[in-house]
């Protein structure tokens, strides 16, 4: 990684292609799993590769899988820009299958992720995290009956809102007028 960058400048900096999870969400995901250095973790939907370059970025070992090739070319040029050593790029559909055994977490950022769960739940390790981002309630709902018929221990829904404060001189204090609202659901659950 280029050493006068943190992960911020490089999330300005790099690429984009379809829309990411926001570096609000991807820190509720540590906050919630204690993801840590070392940690296996899949990423899989890895559009412009954020999530992996965020989760690289804490010391991770990332194995990413994208099937759309624009989206392949745009992580694997962002990975190769910021210098990113410790995240496998693999241009093939999860829901063909998960390679890696033991994993730690398994980030879902994909339609269909339902689909992908009961072969999530074979590869994490006991007490491993699976966390799936969905921008509709709908999604989460087929997720949740997959999650239950696969008997994971814990099971949480969170919809982060955040709003920032403005300081006018000395005389108002008050949410700013534009805000970000909505950008996506985190369902999580443990085996």
């Amino acid at each position: 990684m280029l050493v006068s960058m943190n992960i911020i400048d490089i999330f300005r900096k790099a690429k984009r292609g379809p829309q990411i999870i926001s570096r609000k969400e991807l820190g509720i995901i540590v906050a919630e799993t204690g993801c840590k250095n070392d940690w296996k973790v899949v990423d899989a939907g890895t559009g412009s590769g954020f999530s992996s370059m965020f989760f690289a970025n804490l010391g991770c070992n990332v194995y990413t899988y994208e099937n759309d090739e624009r989206w392949f070319k745009i992580a694997q040029e962002n990975f190769k820009n910021f210098g990113f050593k410790n995240i496998k790029l693999k241009f093939k559909d999860v829901m063909k299958g998960i390679d890696e055994k033991n994993v730690d977490m398994i980030l879902l950022d994909m339609k269909s992720a339902e689909k992908v769960i009961k072969n999530a739940y074979i590869n994490l390790k006991k007490d491993g995290w699976l966390i799936c981002y969905s921008l509709h309630i709908e999604q989460v709902i087929k997720i949740y009956k997959e999650i239950v018929k696969q008997k994971f221990s814990r099971f949480k829904i969170l919809e982060n809102i955040q709003r920032e404060w403005q300081i006018e001189g000395n005389t108002y204090t008050r949410p700013k007028t534009e805000m970000l609202g909505h950008t996506g659901f985190l369902v999580f659950a443990r085996k």
